[in-house]
């Protein structure tokens, strides 16, 4: 499919117009967006003959094109051209389907081989991780920090970054405490991604592009803040969350490095 800016050069009509056809094509399940392609026509349902992983896939799929709270039973159902009832007899509702996406994802984050040494391992974790919420925006928003969903895919994550900080000899509630920290980091910057990818594909413009076209409206006001003017002027910095990730997960791991270091 065209994108946004392609339909209002062929056709002339407002960017708004266009990102709201390309809504109504997502909500009618006529049309799906894959990263890096772009929105693409849906194939062929599978048919009547299921299995629970081919459900879940199919739910995964629409929450990625549109969102969880776009997921319904009905809509998964209809997705795969077969009737409510026959979900049910794999998945008895959409809280068993949500935990059983949630643990297919986190399946796929779950990276093959990690280095030797804590940092770099917690390294490989954070990527495996942050690319994971990039490829399902929608994860974030249904993952908890504090009740954590009782999924062995999620709980084996949690594994892997205790076993990276147990090198550093810490007593078992520092060593927990940061974990859940590390992971709570990751978790809180990938908020971000599915508003961010939303706001995209509504305007049809990236985060660098409004900012731009937004700038007027921020140049009245930075003479009240002239820390952030200052700086903002020093010239192109990526913003991107991409470019976020990366600073913070230095500065977290750099931090832990220093407390490593007093520690001994």
């Amino acid at each position: 499919m065209p994108s946004a800016r392609e339909i209002v050069r062929e056709h002339g009509v407002a960017l708004a117009t266009a990102a709201k056809v390309l809504g109504i094509l997502r909500r009618e399940r006529l049309v799906r967006v894959e990263r890096g392609v772009g929105t693409i026509v849906r194939g062929p349902s599978r048919g009547p003959d299921l299995s629970r992983a081919q459900i879940v896939a199919a739910a995964t799929a629409i929450a990625d094109d549109e969102g969880v709270d776009a997921l319904t039973m009905r809509g998964v159902a209809a997705e795969l051209g077969v009737a409510t009832h026959v979900l049910h007899e794999h998945v008895p509702a959409k809280d068993d389907l949500l935990l059983a996406m949630v643990d297919a994802v986190m399946a796929e984050q779950l990276p093959l081989r990690l280095p030797r040494g804590w940092r770099p391992r917690l390294e490989a974790i954070a990527r495996a991780q942050w690319e994971g919420y990039s490829r399902h925006p929608w994860l974030a928003r249904v993952l908890s920090l504090t009740r954590p969903q009782a999924t062995p895919n999620g709980m084996q994550h949690t594994e892997l970054v205790l076993q990276a900080l147990t090198e550093l000899g810490w007593d078992a509630p520092r060593t927990l405490r940061t974990a859940v920290a590390f992971i709570g980091y990751i978790l809180g910057l990938a908020i971000g991604v599915e508003p961010e990818r939303q706001a995209e594909q509504d305007t049809g413009m990236s985060s660098q592009e409004w900012m731009d076209a937004h700038e007027a409206t921020y140049t009245p006001l930075m003479a009240r803040f002239p820390t952030l003017a200052r700086i903002s002027q020093a010239g192109d910095v990526d913003m991107g969350l991409d470019a976020l990730f990366e600073c913070g997960l230095r500065c977290f791991l750099d931090g832990v490095e220093a407390q490593a270091h007093t520690s001994r």
